[in-house]
């Protein structure tokens, strides 16, 4: 980070590093759930819903980017060791159901990752309105993404969840 960038900020690195690293990891394991869930699912709608699985994993994983981005021009380090995203996420992992034509699972549990994103989001958008500008954006960017997703989560919950 350059010099006057670092003047700009008044938040704690260490504080606004440790925030991101905890949303990178539930970025990450986001990714991951709709990823695997997209492969897993089975049935006669399957092959629609892989369809928006596998776009909503990419666009997960497009945050996760952004977000190790910030951490390394904070001077950071991204996690560096997958198996220490859970212990580090804020909204943990949910793993697909146990059987693969549960789409109504698939969508709750979307639903609810989305929501503790949500939720996250505005959070740290809010703590960090007046002491780090570019991270505050980056989380108003990742919230108005989320807010958008659950959105189109919850009308695919009114076609599928009957």
């Amino acid at each position: 980070m350059g010099r006057k960038s670092r003047e700009i900020i008044r938040a704690k690195a260490d504080e606004v590093i440790g925030d991101l690293t905890k949303a990178y990891a539930d970025e990450w394991l986001a990714h991951y759930q709709y990823w695997l869930a997209a492969r897993w699912i089975r049935g006669l709608d399957a092959d629609t819903m892989r369809d928006i699985l596998i776009e909503q994993s990419n666009d997960e994983l497009g945050h996760a980017e952004k977000i190790a981005n910030r951490i390394i021009q904070l001077g950071g380090t991204p996690t560096m060791d997958p198996g220490k995203l859970i212990q580090t996420s804020g909204c943990g992992y949910k793993q697909p159901a146990s059987d693969p034509t549960d789409l109504k699972q698939v969508i709750q549990d979307v639903l609810d990752a989305e929501a503790c994103a949500i939720e996250t989001y505005s959070k740290l958008a809010e703590k960090y309105r007046t002491t780090d500008l570019v991270t505050h954006e980056m989380f108003e960017e990742l919230l108005e993404d989320e807010v958008g997703d659950e959105e189109e989560w919850e009308k695919l919950a009114g076609i599928w969840i009957k």
